[in-house]
């Protein structure tokens, strides 16, 4: 726990990398991706079937990252796909596979007809899930038994979006987690300075750490679809139009080089960065990089 911990609290920001697992069984490609970021990334995030789209499990993927790359993992539960049982089970399969975090997430309901067949659970919601973790690291299963010999060791996050309109409505929710056990929060993608500053502020207020999310933007098509699809970015729509009627090259050098920009910015400010990989982690990637070479150069 203090490893990860204390690279929230270091002199420089801690560098995670978010990407889903595989869609099949083979972890090879994926692996091979992220082995160029063994001694640049501080965490590897792993999703939890976002947008309700199957994918390996994370626990399972994040432990074969830990024995053959060696970098820290960082794994999200969702409450939407287990119950109570199915949540402590898996937390506790997390802990002895030496995964380092879990973030809780309530997790969005699916819609109904949703082609996967499948239906939202949601035994408990992400306080509830925090709840659990304080517990398990305390070895209380809630079950009466007596305490486990072996105790999980998980430091638990939360998630928020400083871009909500009703950011005071944001902070009350984020105060509850902090109560409920939330050690971190991780961000939905920021684009502005002042937007990042007011809220790495309150959270600290908090006892939050925060890790801010950076989004890089791939492509038009991309910028037009977090616009008007994802609705925690519509405080964001004015950022994101401004990729309109570009070509591919322009917006990948574009958001390469104002998500850097933002970063070295805050560096000083913000407990880390969670570089975000929607369509692929190809740019994310690459903006890890850069930033990486900058800090580990003293942030010349």
């Amino acid at each position: 726990m203090a490893t990860l911990l204390e690279s929230l609290s270091g002199p420089t920001p801690a560098l995670w990398l978010e990407v889903a697992p595989p869609r099949g069984i083979n972890p090879e490609p994926l692996l091979k991706r992220l082995a160029v970021l063994a001694g640049h990334a501080d965490a590897i995030n792993l999703t939890d079937n976002s947008l309700g789209r199957v994918k390996m499990s994370g626990v399972v993927f994040g432990s074969i990252i830990r024995a053959r790359l060696g970098i820290p993992v960082v794994v999200n539960f969702s409450c939407r796909d287990r119950n109570r049982l199915a949540l402590k089970s898996d937390l506790l399969g997390a802990a002895a596979l030496g995964i380092d975090a879990v973030v809780a997430l309530t997790g969005d309901k699916l819609a109904p007809g949703d082609p996967s067949g499948a239906r939202s659970v949601h035994d408990v919601d992400a306080f509830g899930l925090l709840g659990i973790i304080a517990a398990l690291n305390r070895g209380d299963t809630g079950e009466g038994r007596p305490p486990l010999k072996a105790i999980p060791n998980l430091v638990p996050g939360a998630v928020a979006n400083p871009n909500r309109g009703n950011i005071d409505r944001e902070f009350e929710l984020l105060e509850r987690k902090a109560e409920a056990g939330a050690r971190f929060v991780i961000t939905q993608p920021v684009f502005e300075l002042e937007t990042a500053r007011r809220f790495i502020a309150r959270a600290r207020a908090l006892g939050l750490a925060t890790v801010l999310g950076v989004m890089p933007v791939k492509r038009e098509s991309m910028a037009t679809y977090m616009r008007e699809r994802v609705a925690d970015l519509k405080g964001a729509a004015h950022h994101l139009e401004r990729y309109a009627g570009m070509s591919e090259a322009d917006v990948r050098t574009r958001s390469l080089e104002e998500n850097l920009s933002l970063m070295k910015a805050l560096a000083g400010e913000v407990a880390g960065f969670n570089i975000m990989s929607g369509g692929g982690p190809s740019l994310a990637i690459e903006l890890a990089l850069e930033f990486s070479r900058w800090r580990k150069e003293g942030g010349r």
